[in-house]
């Protein structure tokens, strides 16, 4: 067995049910990741709910992994967007670690499309990645990159979408390079995205011989988006020229629904 399998079941078990930390008391565990534990938590005073992430117990004996949780949340500090769970408190009980953030109640596409088998129709699938762009361009516009831009981690909640999970996301100084293989990064997260949601339409049997190319019928627009985004043909260098693409290719399915 793997030390960190060992790490996890010995140093990191989640807190039960009705655990005590400071003013918030634990509901349930939402889930854990390779460095923390997430909780919904109520605050005793107010009733209100949050989510409050707890470092791994395993990962806070490194000084290094405390620094690296004390980064992640002090760049959720920075990030002012209606659409990312604001930072509210940090802190510590005993050697533990501890933030908390504001609780979105939705649900996360991997839920959705696995889950609840929602469909999604082209349009609505474009619909929805048009609200995650704008904010991975808000991000981008502040030198921050998520860069784990996945299914989990995007929630919808009454066809509002959410970003969450920035345990990997990165800020940056000026090194162009560096932004651009970033950017390019989360591009591709979206255009991965967008393909799953496009699949949950699908039919047909999934054959590894063939390609979404192949098994999926859409716009022509659409499959030029998703090649530039999945760096199939020439990569998107800016949110700018997505978002111009999106809206034009949302338009032409738009016209074509109301013709037919």
């Amino acid at each position: 067995m793997k030390w960190s399998y060992v790490n996890r079941w010995i140093f990191d078990k989640p807190l039960k049910n009705r655990t005590s930390l400071n003013i918030y008391e634990v509901e349930k565990c939402l889930g854990f990741g390779a460095y923390g534990m997430i909780y919904l938590c109520t605050d005793k005073r107010s009733g209100k709910k949050y989510v409050v992430k707890q470092l791994r117990p395993s990962k806070g004996k490194k000084q290094r992994e405390c620094e690296r949780f004390k980064d992640e949340a002090a760049l959720l500090r920075k990030i002012e967007h209606p659409a990312v769970p604001a930072l509210i408190e940090e802190f510590k009980i005993g050697t533990l670690h501890y933030y908390v953030m504001e609780y979105v109640e939705g649900d996360n596409i991997e839920d959705l499309l696995f889950f609840q088998n929602q469909k999604f129709t082209e349009i609505e699938a474009l619909d929805l990645m048009t609200q995650l762009l704008s904010i991975i361009n808000y991000l981008h516009q502040h030198k921050i990159f998520h860069l784990d831009i996945r299914p989990p981690n995007v929630l919808v909640r009454e066809g509002i979408v959410y970003l969450i999970d920035f345990g990997l996301a990165k800020q940056v100084k000026d090194e162009e390079k560096e932004m651009s293989n970033y950017r390019q990064d989360d591009y591709y997260d979206l255009g991965q995205i967008l393909l799953f949601l496009l699949y949950s339409e699908f039919k047909g049997k999934k054959s590894k011989k063939r390609t979404w190319l192949e098994e999926l019928t859409l716009h022509s627009a659409t499959v030029k988006l998703l090649k530039k985004l999945l760096a199939i043909s020439e990569p998107y260098t800016n949110g700018d020229k997505i978002e111009n693409d999106l809206k034009s290719v949302r338009e032409a399915l738009k016209n074509k629904k109301c013709i037919n």
